[in-house]
């Protein structure tokens, strides 16, 4: 099944050499999907950034915590992101989500190894992500957390794991208000397989997906993981 994925994305993937955002072709993009003028274009977080979930902090905390994270629960250990969510990277995660680009998950996961990589982020013993309700997989199908994930983990030899399952069919979180996020995406998730996925109990795990915005949804997937007895839950996702 993974060969047959993998064989359809290939007739979908631009001319090797070429560039996904700009589609300018040079032979010195090779396996990166991104010309340096494009990279560029990434916004960073600068620091100081928030010790839990990497958010950019503008003042002074006494605690190393943004606002978010001194106010609600966070069950996951720290979440990271090698990107802002603005301009060029929020129209790619756009278009990959949503305009029928699967194959951008090379790139977006290209970009998140090398981020890994260069910060030692890598000491996890499973990888997983946030699962999309069967209903939105049907109409767009793919899940780009999971290819995201599935490639970190053959990259970086984790085993990926189909732990999560998505039990609520929620609202689009990025229409919700910051309040209402939250109320949106409470327990909407659980366990996928309990007696298949018990490998990952006692374990710490690598939660993936595109976009860290209020930490709602991390959270939750944390909550789910960790009731089933997973020991840490670490976040990474392409931007935040």
């Amino acid at each position: 099944m993974k060969e047959y994925i993998e064989s359809f994305l290939e007739l979908l993937y631009p001319e090797k050499n070429t560039c996904f955002i700009c589609n300018i072709y040079s032979e010195s993009i090779k396996d990166r999907y991104i010309c340096e003028t494009c990279h560029k274009k990434f916004k960073v977080p600068e620091p100081p950034l928030c010790s839990k979930c990497s958010r950019p902090i503008s003042y002074a905390s006494f605690n190393k915590l943004c606002i978010d994270c001194n106010t609600y629960e966070r069950s996951f250990e720290i979440s990271k992101s090698p990107f802002l969510y603005e301009g060029v990277v929020k129209d790619s995660i756009y278009n990959y989500k949503y305009h029928n680009k699967p194959y951008y998950y090379r790139l977006f996961g290209k970009c998140l190894l090398n981020y890994m990589e260069e910060n030692n982020y890598i000491q996890f013993d499973y990888i997983t992500s946030v699962p999309l309700h069967k209903s939105k997989l049907r109409t767009r199908g793919y899940n780009q957390a999971e290819l995201i994930g599935k490639y970190l983990s053959d990259n970086l030899s984790i085993p990926y794991v189909d732990a999560l399952k998505r039990i609520k069919k929620t609202t689009k979180q990025s229409q919700q208000s910051r309040a209402s996020r939250r109320k949106n995406i409470k327990n909407a998730f659980a366990i996928k397989n309990p007696h298949k996925n018990n490998i990952i109990k006692n374990s710490s795990v690598l939660l993936v997906d595109d976009v860290y915005t209020t930490g709602a949804t991390a959270q939750e997937c944390s909550k789910a993981l960790l009731n089933y007895e997973v020991s840490k839950v670490y976040v990474v996702t392409i931007a935040r």
